[in-house]
This record gives structure tokens, C-alpha cells and sequence, in this order.
């Protein structure tokens, strides 16, 4: 499965950190078109969402989410050389206030509601595997996979802060030191960084976010003054 191209490197780069998940227990569940998985490693706790009939012509699009307030947009683009035919869009979520990530199902409505660590709770349309809605964020929404999308979903407003990590073909858009990444507060405000800047890097070039978040609240204050709080 294509999938594992991006997340053996998140389980690499899992193991420098750590935090709670006692709740965390490796699991599959299959709900409908959908199928969800609970996978622990180390000190973090990963929940993926993907579609059980991707094995038809290898074009999905799924869905990643770790404790650390990662959600991860996957797209596989058909059969053929994982650098060409695979990509990956990354969004951070902030406060990150809860210590771990659940997701629950509503057999009668056949969504699925993943709650991460900052609180906001993603559903999802079972029978296609389709992110319907993100609480607190309005989202504008490309169904087709296909690489001139960036990912296909994009967020046009959120309640509080988040980072706009960026899309990338073949990799994680944080596996490039140089790459741009976005901060943006509940008002639209802007500020561009680099992932050095809140990503470390271990000798397997896997980043490692760097700050907790009253860390990166200060650290915002200083390179990012024209965020609100």
C-alpha cells in the first residue's frame, strides 16, 4: 500500500518524541468503504483513515492524524513510481490541548468523527471515504485526485491557529528543510517560515517538530508579531 511510503518515515521520526497516549491501542475497524486504524509506536498514537476499495486502480485519496496535531492528506495518483505518483499536503492544528486522538462512528448516519488533539473533529463519509467537515474550519474542497490540486482540500478559515504545511509530490512537504510553511490566526493574518525553523532534523533527515506550545506561542511573538494570540 502506498500509504507506508509516508508513514514509515512519521513512525521514524515518532520515536524522538514523546507525550501521553495511554489510550492508545493498535486496532482496525471497518466501517462501510472506510477503513480506520489505531496504530501506537513509541511515545505516538496515529489514526488513519482510508478507503477499502483504493486497491481498484491505486487513485485515493486518505487521511493521517498523530497526537502531535499532524493531519496528513495523502494522494496516490495510480500505478507507478511512488516519486511521481504519490503526494502529500499537511495542516497543524493549534492549541494542541488534548492528550490524545479517538475517533467514533455513527452507524445511522454512516459518518465517522475523528477528535484530535487540538479538539477539532473531522468527519468523514464512510461509504466513499470523503472529509465532509472540519469543526471550526471551513474548507474548500477538490474531489478529484490529481496533483495540480495541492491535495484537493483547502482550508479558507479556522478559529485559531493553524500551519499550513505545504503539499509536496513523492514525500512529506516536512522532510524538506527549505520548504515554506504558513502560520495563520483566526482572522486571516499571515506569517511564512521554513520547516528549520520549527522542525529539527535527526540524521535521517526526518523532522522533528520542535516546540510545545507555549514554546511556539513565544516563538511566534518574536518571528511572527502580526498574529493574534
Amino acid at each position: 500500500m502506498k500509504l507506508s511510503l509516508f508513514f514509515v518515515f512519521f513512525l521514524w521520526a515518532a520515536a524522538s518524541h514523546s507525550a501521553d497516549q495511554t489510550s492508545c491501542q493498535d486496532s482496525t475497524e471497518i466501517f462501510d468503504n472506510t477503513k480506520v486504524q489505531t496504530i501506537s509506536f513509541d511515545s505516538t498514537c496515529f489514526i488513519t483513515v482510508h478507503p477499502r476499495n483504493s486497491y481498484v486502480d491505486l487513485i485515493y485519496r486518505d487521511f493521517l492524524f498523530d497526537n502531535f496535531g499532524l493531519f496528513q492528506i495523502f494522494n496516490s495518483y495510480g500505478d507507478g513510481p511512488e516519486s511521481t505518483t504519490t503526494a502529500a499536503r499537511e495542516y497543524l492544528f493549534f492549541p494542541r490541548s488534548k492528550p490524545t486522538i479517538e475517533y467514533n462512528y455513527d452507524a445511522a448516519t454512516k459518518i465517522l468523527k475523528v477528535v484530535s488533539t487540538s479538539g477539532k473533529v473531522f468527519s468523514f463519509k464512510t461509504e466513499k471515504t470523503i472529509l465532509v467537515e472540519i469543526s471550526g474550519t471551513k474548507i474548500a474542497q477538490d474531489y478529484t485526485v490529481s496533483p495540480s490540486n495541492r491535495g484537493g482540500i483547502e482550508i479558507v478559515s479556522n478559529d485559531g491557529l493553524y500551519m499550513d504545511g505545504g503539499f509536496k509530490i513523492g514525500s512529506s512537504p516536512s522532510q524538506r528543510p527549505s520548504n515554506k510553511i504558513t502560520f495563520n490566526d483566526r482572522v486571516g493574518n499571515k506569517c511564512t517560515l521554513l520547516n528549520s525553523d520549527v522542525y529539527r532534523y535527526n540524521a535521517d533527515n526526518d523532522p522533528i517538530f520542535k516546540y510545545k506550545d507555549s514554546q511556539l506561542k513565544a516563538f511566534l511573538k518574536s518571528r511572527c508579531p502580526n498574529l493574534l494570540d
